[in-house]
């Protein structure tokens, strides 16, 4: 007997898209609603977007190029940390009044990995004995912020690098 899969409500999400002039372009989606689905399955998550006509350009762009996109999900609750995840656009439906994005994706960043990251920069940064203690658990209370940080530095690794971070991705 499989394991259920597990929903969430999608309260947010912002995606991660292509450079322009060594910027990274990012864009808040305006959501009308949303579902996140853990699908249990190697790691596989479901994400359900529900936006208005405005909002669907650019998944129309990244399904038409077939190209992935780094994403900050916002799951369950808004006071949550983003979950960064690695998807592709799956489909586009048209609703009555708006549209229905699919997304398959995995979890690029676990909560671990951010607190890695924080101690990395901490460490670029200089401190050390209390001074890294302290500033270390003054940066772990905006972990969203430091999640967000590692994100755009995993967009411009993939991009770099060339791989697909799908094929990558746990």
């Amino acid at each position: 007997m499989e394991a259920p899969m597990k929903t969430f409500r999608l309260r947010g999400l912002h995606l991660l898209l292509k450079e322009y002039e060594k910027e990274l372009k990012e864009e808040q989606v305006e959501l009308q609603e949303g579902l996140v689905i853990n699908r249990e399955e190697d790691g596989w998550w479901l994400i359900e977007a529900v936006v208005q006509e405005s909002g669907v350009a650019t998944f129309q762009q990244l399904s038409e190029e077939e190209r992935e996109v780094v994403m900050e999900v916002l799951i369950s609750h808004t006071q949550n940390d983003p979950a960064t995840m690695v998807g592709r656009v799956r489909s586009i439906r048209p609703l009555a009044d708006r549209y229905s994005i699919l997304i398959d994706g995995k979890m690029a960043v676990k909560k671990e990995e951010v607190f890695n990251y924080i101690l990395e920069t901490l460490i670029e940064d200089g401190y050390a004995g209390e001074a890294l203690l302290a500033e270390f658990k003054k940066r772990k209370q905006d972990r969203g912020s430091w999640s967000r940080h590692l994100a755009r530095s995993l967009y411009k690794q993939y991009r770099t690098q060339g791989y697909s971070p799908l094929d990558h991705a746990e």
